[in-house]
């Protein structure tokens, strides 16, 4: 009888229905699955032995006292039983990363309003910023000039002497 799928060899070779000529490859195929076949075989084995002597028992008409012997017959069988869940404290690692990511949520709000965001000196190597405007003599007036369609704001000097192109702002 020749089988063609994993599960189908397994069960042909539980129940010594395998070719002798296939029985050494499908071992060999077990251990480069990282399964030894004397265990598999002694655990299909212990499993089928269950199945056969509840298969027999009668139906019970009680469902919690089925669980309960049930549950009871699992914590007898040994350490296979799962171990009761510990409680976490608070220095737990989910715990942990919820308040790191909260911090630097927090932090980043922060940052966000109290650090201004840039003036116009980050962006034009031409701005220049109007301390004071009143002029010191009578003879001088200063009007801003403002364009929205180019974003500029021009002072406009009257009255004052004439300054040669190689003068610097200090």
């Amino acid at each position: 009888m020749k089988h063609s799928d994993f599960e189908g060899r397994f069960t042909a070779w539980i129940d010594g229905q395998l070719e002798a000529s296939d029985v050494t490859s499908f071992e060999q195929e077990l251990l480069e699955r990282g399964l030894d076949p004397a265990v598999e075989r002694a655990s299909a084995r212990h499993l089928g032995t269950l199945l056969r002597d509840h298969a027999s028992s009668p139906p019970m008409s009680n469902a919690d006292f089925f669980n309960h012997q049930l549950r009871h017959r699992i914590a007898q069988e040994g350490p296979s039983a799962p171990a009761p869940l510990e409680r976490r404290g608070w220095w737990s690692l989910p715990r942990l990363a919820f308040s790191g990511a909260f911090c630097l949520l927090v932090a980043g709000a922060l940052f966000q309003t109290l650090i201004p965001r840039g003036t116009a000196a980050d962006h034009s190597p031409y701005f220049a910023e109007v301390i004071d405007a009143r002029p010191l003599s009578d003879g001088i007036s200063a009007n801003t000039i403002y364009t929205a369609r180019d974003n500029v704001t021009v002072v406009w000097i009257d009255g004052l002497d004439y300054l040669p192109a190689t003068y610097q702002l200090q």
